[in-house]
């Protein structure tokens, strides 16, 4: 008997050493990442896939997934509440919201689907009051970086990597809400105004990169989220002002932290932003999102990854099956090809948010905000705890149970070999539950496109 447990013991660690790292045990110090060719490795020479989820919602609210509603974005619901009741008192507003929204149970539920990493989107005005560069300060002079402090040392404590992801730029890096207001977009543009958004935005990365540079539990550095990704007509005008820019932010991040990965964004293929050797880029991670409508497609758009030969990883850091595209093959070839990936998004507020795949936690008991006639009472009652995962009112989805199949690497063949059209991953329940509660999301994504398009808000 014994032989045998040694035997067993002896093949699991053997197995374990095997496999890329997935994370360290709670409230160890993770290792710092850095890139070697196409791979990502920690300092102690052990490969790392990323796998995990967004905390979508948390910096820079959108309104489909949480409590406010206006499908031009959150900055003009922001401005209306400061012309209301003043800058200060908004602030300790959304303070209130993010620290509901998110709380320490959260880490911890991703830790315990066996994820390894948090990519975290923030808006520049969860740190300035402005878009001209203007800090919130401590009490002392110093940049206010509490929040994200916290969140830095909960990733640590539940051993969760964490990706800082600048969804919300001054000037709007695209046209759509998800950046603040849709159809604004002007940090590109050849104007004395975009040249200061441009350079604000240079001066939020020196001042965040030097803040934690040598902060092992950081595993990079997302500069933009999806820097003209979603316009129609204006992305060939601007690219040449985009590439720059990526540049100029690189070279400001490396001047003050030479150690940490940077992420650029190449969103919907490789040729969006310049390979590694145009502008010497090192140590850096490229990323694009995913919302195609077929495997098929899914396979083009891996496929167009492998062909472009970048000497640097690939990083899935959104996606969703939309269509007829399905999640174990979406998760089965991203760990074929060991793409670091994460879910968009954990946790959601609204109709069938609580059945949708869309989200890992949803809620659809939660009550918006009237931004425009709500007391300030009754809107910090209604960004306070109702808004906690653990508060009653949100509830584990499916898909998180399905997501943590797949978190350790997983690789579902038959779902490949049939492009999808079967597959053994997971349970029978858990399959059937996939299918049925993938309608939902499929009416969800309709219902919010029709309102957009209702509201002129949809490009």
């Amino acid at each position: 008997m014994k032989k045998t447990v040694s035997f067993v013991l002896a093949l699991l660690l053997a197995v374990c050493c095997a496999l890329p790292a997935l994370a360290a045990d709670a409230g160890e110090p993770l290792p710092l990442l850095h890139t070697e060719g196409q791979k990502i490795f920690d300092a102690k020479g052990k490969e790392v896939v990323l796998r995990g989820t967004n905390f979508g919602g948390w910096g820079i609210m959108e309104d489909w997934f949480c409590p406010y509603t206006n499908p031009a974005g959150c900055d003009p619901v922001y401005k209306t509440l400061e012309s209301r009741f003043g800058s200060e008192k908004v602030r300790a507003l959304f303070q209130t919201y993010r620290s509901n929204w998110i709380t320490e149970i959260d880490y911890q539920n991703v830790a315990q689907l066996g994820m390894n990493v948090v990519r975290l989107p923030i808006w520049y005005r969860n740190f300035q009051s402005d878009d001209n560069g203007t800090w919130y300060r401590t009490a002392d002079g110093r940049i206010d970086f509490s929040e994200l402090d916290a969140v830095v040392s909960l990733c640590k404590k539940y051993g969760l990597y964490l990706i800082i992801d600048l969804h919300g730029l001054p000037g709007y890096q695209n046209d759509y809400d998800h950046c603040g207001q849709s159809k604004s977009m002007s940090l590109f543009d050849d104007t004395p105004q975009g040249k200061r958004y441009r350079e604000v935005v240079t001066d939020f990365w020196v001042e965040l990169a030097g803040h934690y540079a040598g902060e092992s539990t950081i595993a990079m550095y997302d500069l933009m989220n999806e820097p003209l990704g979603t316009n129609v007509t204006r992305d060939g005008s601007f690219q040449q002002t985009f590439w720059d820019l990526s540049n100029d932010l690189y070279k400001a991040v490396r001047a003050v932290d030479p150690d940490h990965i940077i992420c650029m964004e190449a969103i919907w293929d490789p040729s969006a932003i310049a390979s590694p050797d145009v502008y010497g880029w090192t140590n850096i991670v490229y990323q694009e999102h995913l919302y195609d409508v077929t495997n098929p497609t899914i396979l083009r758009k891996v496929n167009e990854i492998r062909k472009a030969d970048y000497n640097a990883p690939f990083y899935i850091g959104e996606f969703y099956p939309r269509g007829l595209t399905t999640f174990a093959y979406l998760l089965s070839i991203f760990n074929q090809r060991e793409l670091s990936w994460t879910t968009w998004t954990y946790k959601g507020a609204g109709p069938d948010a609580d059945k949708s795949p869309w989200f890992l936690y949803g809620s659809s008991e939660i009550e918006k905000i009237d931004y425009e006639n709500d007391s300030y009472e009754t809107l910090m009652q209604k960004f306070g705890s109702v808004l906690r995962t653990d508060g009653g009112k949100f509830h584990k989805n499916t898909f998180a149970d399905y997501c943590s199949v797949f978190a350790q690497g997983l690789v579902d063949k038959t779902c490949l070999n049939t492009f999808g059209l079967v597959s053994t991953a997971g349970t029978r329940e858990q399959r059937a539950a996939m299918r049925s509660e993938k309608l939902l999301a499929i009416k969800t994504t309709i219902l919010d496109w029709l309102r957009k398009l209702k509201t002129g808000d949809l490009l």
